[in-house]
């Protein structure tokens, strides 16, 4: 199809799109997908799933405009979450929160909350005009990529703990391996049989990415907020031209964003991956090609520029191969495209044939959802900033309510709330031991991606390869190697003579042993030796990537013991006992809670946690007198959540929960 061919496609699927009530429905997508994405729980994916069911009664082209908008909104929406309270909405926004949130820190929310804005609608607008113009080209160069490349893809995605955690390298890949072994639990994707569930029907469905992303992020965030002096998140001041200062910054990044958009368009095409992927190897490309790199996780503009444009240019990447081949580009595109088939739209090489039309006008709408998206945006950050004013004790027990209703939300499962909440009080501990959350979420999310890979490729093996051939002598495979290499020894060679290495004495010492970090490790390497032995009892294909990673649990945490005998200086674990014990008494509550979800009902029962929680906040933590009119006061904000609850998850987005004695 020649140029002319798709200009005039496009000017009729854009004057379809125009007509008043399509644009009424792209508003109210792009609305849905921004709130559903900043809410803990609901992903993009649930988002798009949600609201599947209303296209069902909408003509063919509204429909398409619809589900295109709640798509760009969702994925952009998570930022917003991200950035205020750093609990990234979805997945996609993990990356974000590494430099969004110290911004928001050092009082730049506004500017902060404007780059991601920004950039989502540059990289949203990247991607559609990708889609548009080189659909075809693209789809092709992403069917050459086998299972071999993707095992590759998830193992470079992996080389950014070596940079994302400076002085805490050992600590990062500790992670990394954690969220690795997260993601072995469940049913194994060779033979389908149940691994590491110890005989819980649970645990045979395996550990939701999204719940425990909420947990590492959201609840552990909350309980190290119960731990600060301060009486909010952080200062904020309404500053004049905020908007104008995050459009500067991304003039003088232009050029980085339209790398990290080319990244996110084409991990985007790429069956599978989506936008988490996308974001995360963008950033760390960002970081590891700067002339800076510890600037990263400081609170940079460019740290929330390069996810944002990466993680909202594969919408159009995802939408690639779905189009032209009737292939998903990722799980959210599958549910976009039962949304079309119930339209009578089959997506595919057919569609450009059967009804061209629609396929222009689908494109059309991404293009101008993007622009009503930073209309629409632009409006919600003045009123999303308003968080920043609450006092955080008011704060903190309504993102735990949000977070329990949320990640219930997923599938229906109260064995999701359950797994965000232990979740989040380990990533609690293990961030006093300097384990941070965003490297087992790192693994997590790419954990799926290298062993179903994996599998494949040795399945694929047995046929006409040997396994060597295939997996490290391909063409695909040999170029992910060189950048994998590449990827680790850069910061080595331009770090070797940056001062800060961890001294090491030249005999041991058993000063180790008072340290809580070295106990917690400890731990974690009998763990992963435990997990050994539990692995060899698989049978065959089986046991090769769980080996794999619970071995490197193991070897990473005795190495880290070991180093500990030798180091100088005493790390600290810096908090107050007074806290700890707190913090424990706010767990407490919360597991507390988690029984009466189902007994009492799902409202009613975290309206008795919200006055719970804002009570012993206020009152114990926060050592206000007891009182008739702060007692109101509590009682007032639990019912204003809880109607806000019951108004975004039941009657926007039509989540049912369990009734109870009370409901």
């Amino acid at each position: 199809m020649d140029l002319l061919s798709i200009f005039q496609h496009v000017l009729a699927g854009a004057l379809q799109a125009l007509l008043p009530a399509n644009l009424c429905i792209m508003l109210i997508g792009l609305l849905v997908g921004i709130v559903g994405g900043m809410l803990p729980g609901i992903s993009t994916i649930t988002a798009v799933a949600l609201f599947v069911p209303f296209t069902f009664a909408m003509p063919t082209d509204m429909a398409f405009v619809g589900l295109g908008a709640v798509f760009c909104g969702a994925m952009y929406g998570g930022a917003n979450a991200a950035i205020l309270i750093n609990t990234p909405g979805t997945a996609a926004s993990i990356a974000t929160s590494f430099d969004g949130y110290p911004m928001n820190r050092k009082g730049l929310a506004e500017q902060a909350l404007y780059l991601a804005l920004q950039a989502s609608t540059f990289g949203g607008l990247f991607g559609a005009l990708m889609l548009l113009f080189f659909f075809e080209p693209l789809s092709a160069l992403a069917l050459e990529f086998g299972s071999e490349a993707f095992f590759w893809m998830g193992i470079f995605g992996l080389t950014t703990l070596a940079s994302m955690f400076p002085g805490q390298v050992a600590k990062g890949l500790l992670g990394g391996a954690i969220g690795l072994a997260l993601s072995t639990i469940g049913l194994d994707p060779s033979s389908a049989m149940p691994r590491f569930t110890f005989g819980s029907f649970d645990l045979m469905q395996g550990l939701d990415m999204v719940a425990v992303v909420i947990g590492l992020f959201s609840v552990s965030q909350m309980l190290l907020m119960l731990e600060s002096r301060e009486e909010f998140i952080s200062s904020f001041e309404n500053t004049s031209g905020a908007f104008r200062a995050a459009f500067g910054h991304l003039r003088r990044h232009i050029r980085k964003m339209l790398v990290a958009s080319g990244i996110g368009t084409f991990i985007g095409a790429l069956p599978g991956a989506g936008g988490s992927v996308a974001s995360i190897v963008a950033y760390n490309e960002a970081r590891r090609w700067d002339k800076n790199p510890d600037r990263y996780g400081t609170g940079i503009p460019e740290g929330v520029l390069v996810p944002e444009s990466a993680n909202n240019a594969s919408v159009g990447g995802a939408l690639v191969p779905l189009l032209s081949l009737g292939i998903p580009g990722s799980a959210t595109a599958a549910f976009l495209a039962g949304g079309l088939m119930a339209q009578g739209i089959t997506p595919g090489p057919q569609l450009m044939e059967t009804a061209p039309e629609m396929a222009y006008v689908f494109i059309a709408s991404l293009i101008m959802a993007n622009f009503g998206m930073l209309l629409i945006g632009f409006f919600m950050v003045k009123i999303c900033t308003r968080v920043l004013t609450v006092p955080k004790l008011y704060i903190i027990p309504a993102v735990i309510a949000i977070s329990l209703i949320g990640s219930y939300s997923l599938r229906s499962s109260m064995f999701d709330v359950f797994v965000m909440i232990i979740s989040g009080g380990a990533a609690y501990l293990l961030l006093k031991a300097r384990i941070m959350p965003a490297a087992i979420a790192l693994g997590l999310v790419l954990g799926s991606i290298i062993e179903e890979s994996l599998v494949i490729t040795m399945m694929r093996a047995r046929g006409k390869n040997t396994l060597f051939d295939l997996l490290v002598l391909s063409p695909m495979s040999l170029a992910f190697i060189a950048a994998i290499l590449l990827a680790i020894f850069i910061p080595l060679y331009v770090n070797r003579n940056k001062p800060g290495l961890v001294r090491l004495r030249p005999r041991p010492s058993l000063n180790c042993l008072r340290r809580y970090d070295f106990w917690t490790t400890l731990l974690i390497a009998c763990g992963g030796a435990f997990f050994i032995r539990e692995s060899l009892l698989l049978d065959g294909v089986s046991r090769v990537f769980p080996l794999a990673v619970y071995s490197a649990i193991t070897l990473i945490g005795l190495f880290i013991c070991l180093r500990m005998f030798f180091e100088t200086g005493e790390v600290a674990v810096g908090t107050r006992r007074r806290d700890l014990v707190n913090v424990g008494l706010y767990m407490a509550i919360v597991l507390a809670v988690y029984p009466l979800l189902s007994i009492l009902g799902f409202y009613s029962a975290c309206f008795l946690g919200l006055l719970a929680m804002g009570a012993f906040g206020v009152f114990h933590v926060g050592g206000k007198p007891v009182s008739v009119r702060e007692c109101g006061k509590i009682a007032l904000y639990a019912a204003c959540v809880v109607l806000a609850q019951y108004a975004g998850f039941h009657l926007l987005l039509n989540v049912q929960t369990p009734a109870g004695l009370i409901g």
